[in-house]
């Protein structure tokens, strides 16, 4: 029975957690990786160059890249967690600003490296965009790079596969407990 709770735990964490990471992060094509450069006359404000976008690419998918580091005397009880509103220009108009949270799991390490998936736009209307990040509140980790990917055709992880793997885990969790 153990085998195949064992058996059951495995194909469950195939299924739910890294068939949605493939899903979101991996899936499709990169179309281009940009790096954000500081605004002019802010310290804390990144940008991106503009980049196209056309129908043909749909779906589309933005996902931020972070790479961060934090001060060596940090409380390790309390790891820092940095928000940011992230505003998505096209042709010059702003639409509503997302917020993210960069959290990092503990201290211990100084370096962190974050994968943000910004949005998913199943529509493209063509044109010209660009992508602004700026500081939520006061940042405790600094912000060494931002990088911007835009991957084309992008696809979602299909929930009943995810739910599955769910309940497989929990299955598989449930017979190793019990036996």
């Amino acid at each position: 029975m153990k085998t195949i709770s064992l058996l059951l735990l495995v194909i469950g964490l195939i299924l739910a957690p890294v068939y949605w990471v493939y899903a979101k992060f991996y899936t499709g094509k990169q179309t281009v990786m940009l790096t954000l450069g500081k605004a002019a006359g802010s310290a804390e404000k990144w940008r991106s160059a503009a980049f196209e976008l056309q129908p043909e690419m749909a779906p589309v998918g933005l996902i931020l890249h972070v790479d961060a580091s934090i001060a060596p005397r940090m409380a390790e009880q309390a790891p820092p967690q940095d928000r940011y509103n992230v505003t998505l220009f096209k042709a010059g108009v702003a639409a509503k600003p997302l917020v993210i949270t960069l959290k990092a799991g503990n201290s211990a390490n100084g370096n962190r490296a974050f994968k943000e998936h910004l949005l998913f736009m199943q529509a493209v209307h063509g044109g010209s965009y660009l992508v602004e990040v700026t500081p939520a509140s006061e940042p405790t980790m600094k912000v060494e790079k931002m990088r911007l990917e835009v991957r084309q055709n992008l696809q979602e992880p299909d929930s009943n596969v995810v739910t599955g793997g769910i309940v497989l885990l929990v299955l598989g969790l449930l017979g190793l407990t019990a036996f």
